[in-house]
């Protein structure tokens, strides 16, 4: 035990001390920390001014186009003058041309531009606004329903609110997929990172024959587990320094903004709706933050410790198979017909990624979680949602009980594989170490 400590010291020291480690672990919450920010301050800016000249052929859309703060549109008498504005004064940002056909409702719009392609917002405003004018004309002409009688039942608008009914918490489907994903993509990039960072040390090592001095005072299974363990504590130290400074970000937010967690912490059962009606609906109307209202509905005091548990086992999982490969390669090329099998199922739930999120309850994405081999990444996409406790308990014992397993097939790979030299090893050579006794 005393070596193995060695070892793991060794390992983790020789690896902490690197200045990549700590740029990686102060830019990857910075990066993150962006992720969320720059969509929001870009949502915040107002969008760039925007003038449309419209030219009307059919007479129906006269005076029927309504500016806002950012969007101005002016009729203009003839497609000629609105090309000059355009094209040569540059004093008109684009033309809507709605040309005249032999039926009364026309089919088609044309949106000219002459230099700046036209925002996604502005297209989308003169598209709502010519198919509600449409609509107006039918309801008027057919039915006999005047434009007040329009406006007033385009008005009227009902938003649903998807709520637990236990808790009265908001489902907030689309936030919960984020934090889902960006937990799944975590847990695959570090099995993957430390996993080949595994790989390379037990690969250097042989190459440099190293290791023959190294076996000649520790046995190979005590070199193994703690090279494995010794790169897994350097990989959850990182983790915990990426919480530790998500948590300072947010406890700064929180201090700077008090009133958007009290407002966004808030919650209404479906009994309280019933009986305080209108006046409980005015406060939820308020306007809060949808971001921070699904960060803080969703249960990090559960993901977070769970998160760490795959962590811990699925890289362990995996680690002892990749030092197995290392163990099996005189070069990084040599090691890809070993790591092609251990990467597929990995690979496999990062494919049906969207099955999982379209039905995190399905039985597919049930069954991706209790499989070992997926359930580290297939889970922790999952968790965001509401799991059922015996799932998560059932895919823990799973995979806590295919890890010694796992370790005694890379054990008896490792210790045959450190030492041979001078051919490249195939499937067949893995199943005669397998049943090698020594």
């Amino acid at each position: 035990m005393r070596k193995i400590l060695l070892i793991i010291q060794r390992e983790y020291s020789s690896r902490v001390r690197k200045k990549s480690f700590w740029i990686l672990s102060i830019i990857v919450p910075v990066l993150m920390a962006a992720l969320y920010a720059v969509p929001i301050i870009m949502a915040s800016k107002s969008g760039e001014d925007s003038l449309v000249l419209v030219v009307d052929d059919t007479g129906i859309f006269n005076d029927a186009f309504r500016s806002s703060n950012h969007i101005t549109y002016k009729m203009a008498p003839s497609v000629a003058y609105a090309q000059r504005m355009v094209r040569d004064s540059g004093s008109a940002d684009a033309v809507l041309y709605i040309p005249a056909r032999e039926t009364t409702i026309p089919n088609d719009a044309f949106l000219y531009y002459q230099d700046k392609v036209p925002s996604s917002e502005l297209q989308s405003d003169i598209s709502s606004q010519l198919q509600n004018r449409i609509r107006n004309i039918i309801l008027q002409d057919v039915h006999g329903i005047s434009e007040e009688e329009f406006e007033s039942i385009n008005a009227q608008s009902l938003k649903l609110h998807t709520k637990s009914l236990e808790t009265g918490k908001q489902a907030f489907v689309e936030i919960k997929t984020v934090v889902g994903l960006v937990f799944g993509m975590v847990i695959f990039f570090v099995i993957f990172m430390f996993g080949a960072s595994v790989m390379r040390g037990v690969a250097e090592e042989k190459t440099s024959r190293i290791v023959e001095v190294i076996v000649s005072s520790v046995k190979p299974f005590q070199l193994m587990m703690g090279k494995v363990v010794g790169i897994g504590l350097v990989g959850l130290t990182q983790f915990i320094l990426w919480l530790l400074l998500s948590m300072v970000g947010m406890l700064g937010v929180r201090a700077t903004n008090p009133t958007l967690f009290e407002q966004a912490e808030s919650r209404q059962t479906i009994s309280e709706i019933a009986t305080k009606g209108e006046d409980l609906m005015e406060q939820t109307s308020e306007p809060v933050s949808e971001l921070m209202q699904g960060l803080v509905a969703i249960d990090f005091s559960l993901i977070i410790p769970m998160f760490l548990i795959y962590f811990l086992l699925g890289y362990f999982f995996y680690a002892t198979l990749f030092a197995a490969v290392g163990s099996l390669v005189d070069s990084d090329s040599d090691g890809q017909q070993f790591t092609l099998p251990l990467t597929l199922p990995l690979m496999l739930v990062m494919l049906l990624m969207p099955a999982i999120i379209k039905a995190p309850s399905g039985d597919l994405a049930m069954a991706l979680s209790l499989i070992p081999f997926t359930s580290p990444v297939a889970m922790m996409i999952r968790l965001p949602f509401g799991v059922p406790i015996w799932q998560a308990i059932l895919s823990i014992a799973l995979l806590a009980l295919s890890f010694p397993i796992n370790t005694w097939i890379a054990a008896r790979i490792y210790r045959r594989g450190i030492l041979s030299y001078g051919r490249r090893l195939t499937y067949k050579d893995l199943l005669g170490f397998l049943k090698t006794k020594n």
